[in-house]
């Protein structure tokens, strides 16, 4: 008996690794040479690989969703000694196979922002270094040279992904790009602008928070949802338990209290919506770590995060939550405080908006919006009455999360509100 190798094929020039996509066989199963054995796929193209020769898998080496690099072996087959051995596996072993180009990356320079060929700015080492795909997400969104060496690639031999690169685009904070300006600024004739006025240059908050926000809407599919949910039991019932909690618990119980209890225990049934999307893949994280935007003095924003969130009483949530607004205002944050969160909250009701289409906070797939509590009137039989109503907006990738999820997710919010009870707050 002899073992034939399966290789993971070239797929054109440039490509050094491949992703597997789906076995066709299993080990211990029968296979004809030439027979599709596995689909792979790179950053260019998805195509079947055949068996090298004909006999039993006795190996899977690579599993689905695993990348390995371009020449090594992913399965073994085992064959009898006169087997024939596909002359097609041993050509395609010896040369790049023939990958038609994609057709929503024409080379032409009028299909590039500004009618320049953007493969042109890419450094010589870069071409051989990075994917093609991976160059290309390099450029549109101003990462330097200096910044991917940095990366910490997760590839064969270290090099940089496309899930590596979009993970850092939508995380990294204002930075200095290639041409040695922010990545969301143009550069800028200060003097020209004030002939027209007073000019204020951004804080580096605001600066990271722009650069954050602009990233955001060039990675995600956003929509917006927005829902009115009826809260005239949950008034009640917190005008008529807050002195108690104050005076039990040391804080104030808020609505934002009260919205990041429900949503917490909500997400566990919505593992989408408690997720993030990297290339091709989602990560339903396995922590619900609700974060809880904080308006600062200075008119700039922070998101400190509420671990566990789910798990955790109402009173424990409301004390955390007390305890990081604090801190938020008084710019003492640590990193574990504002690290790790999965879903948003965000309170713009405090200030009487009815409700805003907040932008996702990368790398989440999902952000809440809570608008003023206000009264409204609703059908009651062949009437109306005045409802205390809270309009939520959820804006989500669409990537990740359709319409019909965002609908039962709202509906979910309205149970969760209309079960709380006073043992809940308490």
């Amino acid at each position: 008996m002899n073992k034939a190798p399966v290789l993971m094929p070239h797929m054109g020039q440039s490509i050094a690794e491949g992703t597997v996509i789906r076995w066709h066989k299993a080990v211990g199963e029968r296979v004809q040479a030439d027979e599709t054995l596995v689909e792979v796929e790179s950053d260019k193209v998805t195509f079947e690989v055949g068996s090298p020769a004909e006999g039993t898998v006795v190996e899977l080496i690579t599993a689905e969703g695993e990348t390995a690099e371009v020449g090594t072996s992913i399965a073994t087959i085992e064959t009898e000694d006169d087997v024939h051995v596909s002359q097609n596996a041993i050509a395609a072993e010896r040369a790049d196979a023939v990958v038609e180009p994609e057709p929503t990356e024409r080379k032409d320079a009028s299909s590039r922002p500004g009618g320049a060929d953007l493969s042109a700015a890419l450094p010589d080492m870069a071409r051989d270094w990075l994917s093609p795909s991976v160059a290309r997400i390099a450029l549109r969104h101003n990462v330097s040279m200096s910044e991917l060496e940095a990366l910490n690639g997760t590839g064969q031999q270290g090099r940089v992904t496309r899930h590596d690169l979009i993970e850092y685009i939508a995380t990294r904070p204002a930075t200095t790009g290639a041409s040695g300006t922010s990545s969301t600024r143009d550069p800028v004739d200060v003097d020209a602008l004030k002939e027209h006025g007073h000019v204020v240059p951004m804080s580096s908050i605001r600066r990271s928070i722009a650069d954050h926000m602009v990233q955001s809407i060039h990675t995600s599919a956003h929509v917006t949802m927005v829902h009115a949910l009826d809260v005239t039991q949950l008034v009640a019932l917190r005008n008529g338990l807050k002195e108690e909690f104050k005076a039990t618990h040391g804080v104030n119980i808020t609505y934002t209290t009260i919205m990041l209890s429900v949503t917490g225990k909500l997400l566990r049934r919505f593992p989408n919506v408690n997720a993030s999307a990297f290339g091709s893949y989602i990560l339903q994280r396995d922590a619900i770590n609700v974060g809880c935007a904080v308006a600062l003095p200075d008119e700039s924003l922070v998101v400190p995060v509420i671990r566990n969130t789910d798990t955790r009483s109402l009173p424990e949530i409301a004390k955390d939550l007390d305890r990081l607004v604090h801190l938020a205002r008084n710019r003492q944050l640590a990193r574990e405080d504002i690290d790790g969160g999965t879903f948003t909250i965000s309170n713009f009701g405090t200030f009487g908006s009815l409700f805003g289409t907040p932008i996702i906070n990368q790398p989440q797939v999902a952000i809440l919006g809570m608008g003023a509590i206000t009264k409204q009137p609703v059908p009651d039989g062949d009437s109306f009455r005045f409802a205390d109503t809270l309009y939520l907006s959820l804006s989500f990738d669409h990537r990740v999360i359709d319409g019909a999820m965002a609908g039962r997710f709202f509906q979910g919010m309205q149970e969760g509100v209309l079960a709380l009870t006073a043992e809940d707050l308490i």
